[in-house]
């Protein structure tokens, strides 16, 4: 494992990462530091207690999108590829082989975790080795492209932590109306300050929309009401 790392300034500089508080932001690069040549890093709470952050500090990155957690507590820093560069001659694949095969790469090299099978391109899987397209499939590219780019999560919500894919915001603007950016933010507001994390954003939305929806209906008649009237006046 090498003992330099680099940090790309597109990913530290960016607001979504200068939001953080300082605490957050040294805990990111400490984790870095300690990552394998893959990113992966197993013993984040060790790393936690020696430079005397919180595991808030963890959870604001997770929320944030800065790594990506598995079961047994093993991270994996999502922007590893955009910061660092090494060498095939100095690489060492990493002993995480089970989770890094739940991860794909997007075209400008952040990881994301895998939701279902067969939504990104074959030869964006990660294995062991280097990526490769299995023979018999090279038909399919494009067709999984299309799939691909619609399943790519985007960052929505007022502090840019809310995940979903183009197919998933699209389906919320038909479900909810105008309700849709009312109900992201309130989960990217809730996020932001709780430094909880959900598993599904989209499936969250849903649910909190079926539990509010009454109350957004009810508020959107009064607001009518009141606009007619003073249009009568």
């Amino acid at each position: 494992m090498a003992d330099k790392r680099m940090f790309s300034l597109k990913i530290v500089d960016s607001d979504l990462f200068l939001d953080m508080p300082l605490s957050s932001q040294c805990l990111y690069f400490h984790l870095s530091m300690r990552a394998d040549d893959d990113g992966f890093v197993n013993n984040p709470k060790k790393i936690i207690k020696i430079i005397g952050a919180n595991e808030d500090d963890l959870k604001i990155l997770i929320a944030k999108g800065f790594v990506i957690v598995f079961d047994q507590g093993i991270i994996v820093i999502t922007h590893w590829k955009i910061n660092n560069y090494i060498r095939k001659d100095r690489y060492k694949p990493t002993m995480y082989i089970e989770q890094k095969q739940q991860l794909y790469q997007t075209e400008n090299g952040a990881y994301i975790l895998e939701e279902k099978d067969g939504c990104h391109l074959v030869n964006q899987r990660l294995s062991s080795g280097q990526p490769s397209i299995d023979k018999g499939r090279l038909d399919k590219v494009s067709i999984d492209k299309g799939r691909e780019e619609q399943s790519t999560p985007i960052f929505y919500g007022e502090f840019k932590n809310v995940r979903l894919s183009k197919e998933e915001y699209k389906n919320l603007k038909e479900k909810l109306n105008s309700h849709t950016e009312i109900m992201i933010n309130k989960l990217s507001r809730y996020m932001e300050s709780s430094g909880k994390t959900y598993q599904n954003h989209y499936a969250t939305i849903l649910k909190w929309y079926e539990e509010d929806k009454e109350k957004l209906t009810q508020k959107g008649l009064n607001k009518k009401m009141n606009y007619d009237v003073g249009e009568s006046l």
